[in-house]
């Protein structure tokens, strides 16, 4: 599509953690009256008392965000995503072939695992924004599972409150549950595609096939 990033396709894993980066932002987003606000610039400010007059801001990002300006910053809600499985639905995924063109049709069903840690220097802090964040998904886990046509968003768990890993002078609070989506992808047939290497080859008047590979493959492009 117009403007899309290459290298993350719609429903890969990736986009899921960015979709719950996007869900968990919006709850925080300014004039939801809580005491917490999401900002683009974390820097802590006096003038944050934890009211919703002036409320803490608050960083959202994935796990593995790299902006190394925001990844002290606290209070943080951090997003990402465990061992993802591509299940069986049929033989070798195997869904359909287009006999005209060759083409053959895969489906699969992809379970994701995402996990939601809430970081803070404050015990308390980390157990309510844990609190707001999980009962949001809860509520709204149907509504943004038909929205995106996510197939199954089992309802999140709230884990305890305790030390946080990187860090033991902080604490944190897992929320987890599982996501699953529908893969689908299509091949096209070998045969015209070696087909067409073979013309080439033949054309290009070169003998020897493997330094005609070799100049083709990695010195130009086809």
């Amino acid at each position: 599509m117009t403007g899309q990033q290459a290298d993350v396709m719609p429903g890969s894993p990736l986009a899921i953690v960015a979709l719950f980066t996007e869900v968990i932002l919006e709850r925080f987003r300014p004039g939801n009256g809580l005491a917490w606000v999401w900002s683009e610039n974390p820097t802590s400010s006096t003038a944050e008392t934890n009211q919703e007059d002036a409320a803490r801001k608050i960083v959202i990002e994935p796990a593995f965000n790299t902006r190394l300006e925001v990844r002290n910053a606290r209070p943080a809600i951090y997003i990402d995503k465990g061992e993802t499985s591509a299940g069986k639905v049929a033989v070798g995924h195997f869904a359909g072939q287009q006999l005209p063109t060759g083409l053959r049709g895969f489906y699969s069903l992809a379970t994701i695992p995402i996990e939601i840690e809430v970081v803070s220097d404050s015990k308390g802090e980390s157990a309510v924004l844990a609190d707001v964040s999980w009962f949001y998904l809860l509520a709204g886990r149907e509504v943004v599972r038909e929205t995106f046509g996510i197939h199954e968003f089992t309802p999140p768990i709230l884990g305890r409150t305790g030390i946080y890993e990187a860090d033991k002078t902080l604490w944190s609070t897992k929320i987890a549950f599982e996501i699953q989506i529908d893969l689908r992808w299509v091949t096209k047939p070998m045969s015209p595609v070696l087909r067409d290497i073979v013309l080439r080859f033949r054309s290009s008047g070169e003998t020897d096939p493997n330094k005609f590979l070799l100049t083709k493959y990695l010195t130009q492009t086809l």
